[in-house]
């Protein structure tokens, strides 16, 4: 962070849906490239690492296996970058599947952020594969041999920057977490969505972010990057008497 602000990028890579070990290789060009541009955090959609339409594979040990494989490569192989990364994957815990947000940095996992409201409309059917935050009891999660910590209400800090996380359906109740996130300090919020496009949605959407932004006085990057490419943008930190900025 120089002066107070902080480069974020959001990054949509090209995915396979089920290879997760091509979706890395995609995963970890972006974060290469971010990295030469001096981004300091950068952001990838929920379930990135396997693709978000693997529908009842979710339920397949291969599949399962191979992720969690793959995220430790992932990490391992970018341990030279300094850079923090959030990236979505699948996890088991509890003898459940979580739909997860895991950041790492310098070639260790800090922390897991397991989404809190799954969708069960429509095209949308989470609750068919994944558990709810607020019905797990552990507050750490084993990923390869380690244990890491968990929770929906996780905060990463760095001088004056405190990160919350949410993931996409969470933005869309009428007391997200970034709520709560912000009241406990967070003045960025990084949100992982994988969504459908529909007449009119992007707009709401951008308005969801915007007044999301405007309540908890907190940076929401909303930032709609072409597949495989990067979509980046400066913040100021700001305290909590100013007025938060929405990157456009």
């Amino acid at each position: 962070m120089n002066y107070g602000f902080v480069k974020v990028a959001a990054a949509v890579p090209l995915v396979q849906v089920a290879d997760c070990f091509y979706n890395i290789e995609k995963i970890e060009g972006l974060m290469r490239q971010a990295s030469e541009k001096g981004v300091q955090i950068i952001a990838f959609p929920e379930l990135s690492v396997t693709g978000y339409t693997c529908l009842d594979l979710f339920a397949q040990q291969t599949l399962l296996d191979g992720a969690e494989a793959a995220l430790l490569q992932l990490v391992s192989n970018t341990a030279d970058l300094d850079i923090l990364t959030i990236v979505g994957v699948p996890l088991r815990t509890e003898n459940r599947l979580i739909n997860a947000a895991v950041v790492f940095q310098k070639g260790a996992i800090r922390g897991v952020v397991p989404k809190t409201y799954l969708p069960n409309y429509k095209e949308f059917q989470e609750q068919r594969w994944f558990t709810s935050a607020t019905e797990l009891r552990e507050s750490t999660i084993s990923i390869g041999k380690e244990e890491y910590p968990m929770g929906s209400h996780l905060l990463f800090r760095s001088g004056r920057l405190t990160a919350g996380i949410e993931i996409c359906e969470d933005l869309w109740v009428p007391v997200p977490p970034s709520s709560l996130l912000t009241m406990e300090g967070a003045n960025i919020i990084f949100n992982l969505s994988a969504s459908n496009e529909l007449i009119g949605k992007h707009a709401y959407l951008r308005q969801l972010v915007a007044q999301q932004s405007a309540r908890t006085l907190a940076d929401l990057p909303a930032i709609r990057p072409l597949h495989g490419r990067l979509c980046l943008c400066l913040f100021r930190l700001r305290r909590i008497e100013h007025r938060p900025r929405l990157c456009r």
